[in-house]
């Protein structure tokens, strides 16, 4: 006999072998937005830029790991701008290109600008060695800054260059192995660069590739696992690299991990928030950290992944719920114990995948769902409310 299961306590699992715990951290200190630069410098993180649609900003804002306390920084050195790129090297943060609306078109930019932590200072200095663009990748390695890809005022590409710290200088290294892209994700592990997903110029894409410092040479390695995808996101923590979020036909928020040593992908705990593209990621030691993005509206919420967590995410549901019939063949009620609590409230269905494949907006406590046409298997729900997340849990399509 079915029986109508009460879920006031349960959380996003994602599927059996997920692992990692996700853990909501306090929001971001400025406005929600996407498309902004994020990296760290020991144990701080850094977000500034970014666009909401209206707005593009140039406020730069520090979260400290060991307060979870944002404090707002001096503004960004040049004009607010949309998906440039940003990275760290020693005490020093440098973001540059992206692009800007200027009354007519979306124009994009070259300026590189460097921010020096101790004297909270902007200096500008040499522009990017190749053409303007935005949604390129960057990341350091040792004395050394690396931008490559992106999308410049017409066309997708695939140029890589490095930038000396010591002399301020741009050299042009190999092209990138892959095809043209933009949107890609862009991390280090060791002397080794990364680049994999993004957007060529007709398809989402998820090949993935390593460069290395001392050889100059681009190796592709196994393709990333999760739906191919653009506007991802990701960080690398030890010898480990992590992909997630991102767009293709719809938001993501799938989350994977890349070993180095074995140059294998395995799914970890989907992303804590709501599915989401074009987010901020970095990494401080042992943790990941992901925040702010879109999925049409934007967010302002910031996560911390422990990749040696238990794979529940540390949500307490704050509205009490029940699925039923649950399993059931197809059609689902998901109800709250109270109208109020449920109505205007956003609902979510992912699969096990991290695919968003049902949103609705509730108009009443009880909400009927219909996932006939979906194959047989475990889905979660999740119910949020201007980006936080009220209540969420599992149920089981036979």
């Amino acid at each position: 006999m079915k029986t109508k299961l009460i879920l006031a306590l349960l959380t996003i699992c994602g599927i059996a072998s997920a692992q990692g715990t996700w853990t909501q951290k306090a929001d971001f200190g400025g406005a929600a937005r996407c498309g902004a630069v994020g990296f760290s410098i020991g144990t701080k993180g850094y977000i500034g830029t970014g666009y909401d649609g209206s707005t593009l900003y140039k406020d730069f804002w520090e979260w400290d790991q060991a307060t979870n306390v944002w404090t707002q920084k001096v503004d960004f050195g040049g004009i607010g701008r949309d998906e440039a790129i940003g990275f760290s090297i020693g005490t020093k943060g440098y973001i540059g290109m992206g692009s800007y609306f200027n009354g007519s078109i979306w124009t994009s930019l070259k300026d590189f600008w460097e921010w020096n932590q101790t004297t909270n200072v902007w200096t500008q200095k040499a522009n990017f060695g190749g053409t303007a663009r935005s949604g390129a990748i960057g990341f350091s390695i040792g004395t050394k800054g690396y931008i490559g890809t992106g999308l410049d005022s017409t066309n997708a590409t695939q140029d890589f260059w490095e930038w000396n710290q010591a002399t301020n200088i741009w050299t042009q290294k190999a092209n990138f192995g892959g095809t043209i892209k933009y949107t890609s994700v862009g991390f280090s592990i060791n002397t080794m660069g990364y680049i994999g997903t993004g957007l060529d110029s007709t398809n989402a894409t998820q090949d993935f590739w390593q460069w290395n410092q001392a050889t100059n040479v681009w190796t592709q390695k196994a393709n990333f696992s999760g739906t191919a995808r653009g506007e991802a996101t990701g960080f690398c923590i030890n010898s480990k690299g992590y992909i997630g979020t991102g767009t293709g036909m719809h938001p993501y928020g799938d989350f994977w991990e890349w070993n180095q040593a074995t140059n294998v992908w395995t799914q970890k705990a989907n992303f804590g928030g709501v599915a989401r593209y074009l987010a901020v990621g970095f990494s401080i030691s042992s943790k990941g950290y992901i925040g702010l993005g879109s999925d049409g509206n934007n967010f302002q919420d910031f996560w911390e992944f422990d990749p040696n967590g238990n794979g529940v995410n540390e949500i307490s549901n704050k509205i009490s719920v029940s699925v039923f019939p649950n399993p059931s063949s197809g059609m689902f009620t998901i109800q709250a114990n109270s109208q109020q609590l449920l109505a205007n409230n956003q609902i979510e269905i992912y699969n096990v995948l991290g695919e968003c494949i049902y949103q609705h907006i509730c108009i009443s406590a009880n909400q009927q769902i219909d996932l006939s046409s979906q194959p047989s298997g475990v889905y979660l729900y999740q119910i949020s409310s201007n980006a936080k997340i009220l209540a969420s849990g599992k149920f089981v399509k036979e």
